[in-house]
């Protein structure tokens, strides 16, 4: 009987331990921002409830990107405030840009973030992590579409990005 529980106080103790770790590494120290989306369709009925995602930082053409997509699996994003922003319903906030690419991991500099190939014809991109939001089956975001919100995003202890929230968008 005590095999028994301290078996079960262990399977306990992993997803307690799990759990905060998984709550914890979002609270990165990091600022929160915003990504540009672009149209995508998301339907997909084996999937279940999910928003697809496209981004604008997928297909980054600056810096060394063109060199590092063409020879790296996984590198190394350069996300920055260029002076773009959106209009939403809080207002106008800053969006950000792919500026740089890397294939190996820039030293502790803010802004850098992993992401992988993802090795689409024509012209290969990025793919952080980020692409599929998935929901509740209630939840009134499940018809956003790309292009027409903007992604609140913050970048983790591990250099992921994390995605917060969809914020709508509106037009100029």
């Amino acid at each position: 009987m005590t095999k028994l529980r301290i078996v079960l106080a262990a399977q306990i103790f992993f997803f307690f331990a799990w759990g905060g770790y998984l709550l914890f590494s979002k609270n990165a120290a990091s600022p929160e921002f915003y990504l540009e989306t672009v149209p995508v369709d998301p339907r997909d009925l084996l999937s279940g409830t999910y928003v697809a995602l496209s981004y604008e930082v997928s297909t980054p053409q600056a810096g060394n990107c063109p060199g590092v997509l063409n020879s790296a699996r996984n590198f190394f994003v350069k996300l920055e405030n260029k002076g773009k922003t959106a209009d939403t319903p809080a207002g106008t906030v800053p969006v950000y840009e792919a500026t740089d690419c890397a294939a190996g991991s820039p030293d502790k500099e803010p802004g850098w973030v992993r992401a992988a190939l993802r090795p689409n014809f024509p012209r290969p991109g990025a793919s952080y992590g980020i692409e599929r939001f998935f929901l509740n089956e209630n939840d009134p975001r499940k018809d956003a579409r790309s292009g027409s919100v903007i992604a609140k995003v913050k970048i983790d202890r591990r250099r992921q990005l994390v995605l917060l929230d969809l914020v709508k968008k509106y037009s100029r």
